[in-house]
């Protein structure tokens, strides 16, 4: 018992010891704790930093792919087409043929909600319209623009138009129309 007496006051001596010497080095050690403290918690914020960051650029992307989709989802589909639509680079570009037979509605046919379109914002527009019978028109839409008529009786147009991110759509529109229609966008 008394060695064991004896063996605790050594051990609490050397213990006190070890404080005594370290506290000379507890200035250092709590300064070494605080700069890597500081070190991760400014790792953290630059960690966030570009994290939200990278968030923000593809929210970016993504509202521009969303933006885009919109677009394409506003084009009439092809099993609900008069005639046969065969498009080009993007959805603003292509080549339409149709026979009317007693044709009512509208047709979107090329166009789009692209925020920044890769092969640049003009487009060339050559169409023609024979009409046999009704009405009908082959029209421009931009953005909260009235729709241009670009051709509304038998005949031919080429021109241009701007796409510079606003919702533009070229489509037909009929009443009771009979004849034939052809558009190519370039």
């Amino acid at each position: 018992m008394r060695n064991f007496n004896y063996t605790r006051k050594i051990c609490a001596f050397l213990c006190a010891l070890l404080c005594i010497g370290s506290m000379s080095g507890c200035s250092t050690i709590m300064q070494s704790l605080a700069d890597g403290t500081d070190a991760v918690l400014n790792g953290l914020a630059d960690g966030t930093n570009i994290v939200m960051s990278g968030l923000a650029d593809g929210a970016d992307q993504a509202f521009g792919a969303f933006v885009n989709d919109a677009g394409t989802a506003a084009l009439t589909p092809q099993n609900k087409l008069q005639g046969r639509r065969e498009k080009g680079v993007d959805d603003y570009t292509g080549a339409y043929e149709a026979t009317y037979s007693d044709f009512t509605g509208t047709e979107r046919l090329f166009g789009g909600t692209t925020l920044e379109r890769e092969a640049g914002n003009t487009i060339h527009i050559i169409c023609s319209l024979s009409l046999e019978s009704g009405e009908a028109a082959v029209f421009l839409c931009s953005g909260a623009e009235d729709p241009v008529i670009l051709l509304s009786d038998s005949g031919e147009y080429d021109g241009t138009a701007d796409v510079d991110g606003a919702s533009t759509y070229v489509g037909v529109w009929g009443d009771h129309a009979g004849g034939t229609v052809s558009i190519e966008i370039r």
